[in-house]
């Protein structure tokens, strides 16, 4: 990279954080930082209590003796000794962030965990620029590459899931992009007899299954364009990048099994993953798939409408000159085919809008080819537009503190009060009403949902525990009482 571009990329990412700042280190609330709060909770419980301790299982309950579940309570699969587990994707996301504040001496909090998501943004950012110059070789002198990278700064989406929300599901799009600009280098350059180049392959990509299932989807795209590419060459080659896939696919997930076994049976598992499929796969949908299909577009245009607005405009303004580049259509396969993949799969989980946090690699490098064909000023000028609608239409999204109405403290406040009336030999109920998880991270405790007082009543005895607390809504005020087992 010249120094100019690494000058330009990392002066535009100053001023994205700079842009984020006033949402940094605020009270988590809303917009999937319940994502944020999960993660946290599951850190500060292998923090505190030792990785050793949960098994190497990401806990999402505490381990207090009033906070364990007792028998029979609830039939949720992920259990084990009073303590709920989250196996919805393998543990990397956990993992590096936990060894970050486990090297500093910190305990886990938000702060820290958005600067280490921030970080990533800019690594992934840089990849970006790698990908789009390595593939467009004819056009080595071209702007797209720092076009791509600055407009991925800037767009909502990233702006948001590259900082306040973390979650392994939007984390793994950084591993995703390192492994991209390895997978595009081995295919462009045709590095197959290279085991140096196929174990760089393997790694990342090892890496980026190892963090979320897209990584399958990664796979399945690099080992349909090998048997393509063979079909066409009859270069036996191309075996060797399958073999490396599959090995790498298969150590990820099997080292996912193993660390989740240590925590649950295997019947326990399967029917933690067959539950989880169910409600965000794309079968069995009651209302069909459409009403899917149309929030994931609402979800695009919330995270990418100025850069998709761009790409048409100008896509088809030079779609002549654009469609002889020779890499296009390898980069359009490579960043759009696992997208598409994992949408198609999971469709029900793309309701979800950081689904859509995928599809901003392949979207920003298409706007930035397109914006490359400008000349002059006139490619700066929609440049810094694009990017400045981008910020905008990110705090339309995420209001800042003091224009939001209050909402991004309620789950702190709810949580702290909670904290300050609970003693910790006292388990804690809510009446009728589930809090999100942020409430749970401020409060550091399990919260038991229960919809009657005898109900509360049996837990206590069930865990063994004298006196509980029960809290309940009375319109925007949280009251509490406190009860006991023998009542």
């Amino acid at each position: 990279m010249p120094r100019r571009d690494l000058f330009i990329v990392l002066f535009a990412f100053a001023l994205s954080v700079l842009v984020r700042v006033p949402q940094l280190n605020r009270p988590l609330s809303a917009h999937h930082e319940l994502c944020t709060a999960l993660v946290l909770i599951v850190l500060d419980n292998w923090y505190s209590d030792g990785f050793v301790a949960h098994h190497g299982g990401p806990a999402i309950s505490f381990s207090g003796p009033a906070d364990l579940y007792p028998p029979g309570f609830t039939d949720a699969p992920g259990m084990r000794d009073g303590i709920a587990y989250y196996f919805s994707h393998p543990p990397l996301a956990y993992d590096l962030p936990y060894l970050l504040f486990l090297a500093t001496g910190i305990a886990p909090n938000a702060l820290g965990l958005e600067l280490f998501n921030l970080f990533f943004h800019l690594t992934t950012a840089l990849c970006l620029y790698l990908i789009v110059k390595e593939l467009l070789t004819i056009e080595a002198a071209s702007r797209a590459p720092v076009f791509a990278a600055v407009l991925y700064l800037f767009m909502p989406a990233p702006l948001w899931f590259h900082s306040n929300a973390y979650m392994s599901d939007m984390f793994v799009q950084n591993l995703w992009a390192l492994n991209l600009v390895v997978t595009v280098r081995v295919l462009k350059r045709g590095a197959f007899g290279s085991w140096r180049s196929l174990l760089a392959f393997g790694v990342t990509l090892f890496l980026t299954v190892y963090t979320s299932w897209p990584g399958v989807f990664v796979a399945m795209t690099v080992t349909a364009l090998a048997v393509w590419r063979w079909f066409k060459s009859r270069d036996a080659a191309y075996a060797k990048l399958v073999l490396v896939t599959w090995t790498a696919v298969s150590l990820a997930l099997g080292l996912t099994a193993w660390r989740y076994l240590q925590v649950v049976d295997a019947d326990a598992l399967w029917a933690y993953y067959t539950g989880r499929f169910a409600v965000r796969g794309s079968a069995g949908m009651v209302d069909g798939p459409w009403p899917h299909v149309r929030q994931l577009l609402v979800n695009y245009r919330t995270g990418y409408l100025p850069v998709i607005l761009v790409a048409l405009a100008l896509g088809i303004g030079f779609r002549k000159r654009i469609l002889k580049l020779s890499g296009l259509g390898l980069f359009a396969l490579l960043t759009g085919l696992p997208v598409l993949l994992d949408h198609a799969f999971l469709l029900q989980y793309a309701d979800h809008d950081f689904a859509a946090l995928k599809g901003g690699i392949l979207l920003c490098g298409l706007a930035a080819i397109a914006l490359a064909n400008l000349h002059g000023r006139w490619s700066s000028a929609v440049l810094v537009t694009t990017c400045v609608i981008g910020v905008l239409y990110f705090y339309r999204t995420n209001p800042l503190p003091g224009r939001d109405d209050g909402r991004y403290a309620q789950e702190r406040d709810m949580g702290l009060e909670i904290a300050a009336e609970a003693q910790p030999d006292e388990a804690v109920f809510t009446l009728g009403f589930t809090p999100e998880p942020q409430v749970q991270w401020y409060a550091k405790r399990t919260l038991f949902r229960v919809d009657s007082l005898p109900q509360a009543q049996q837990l206590l005895r069930a865990q063994g525990t004298d006196v509980g607390v029960l809290f309940k809504q009375e319109g925007n005020v949280l009251v509490h009482e406190r009860i006991a087992a023998s009542d």
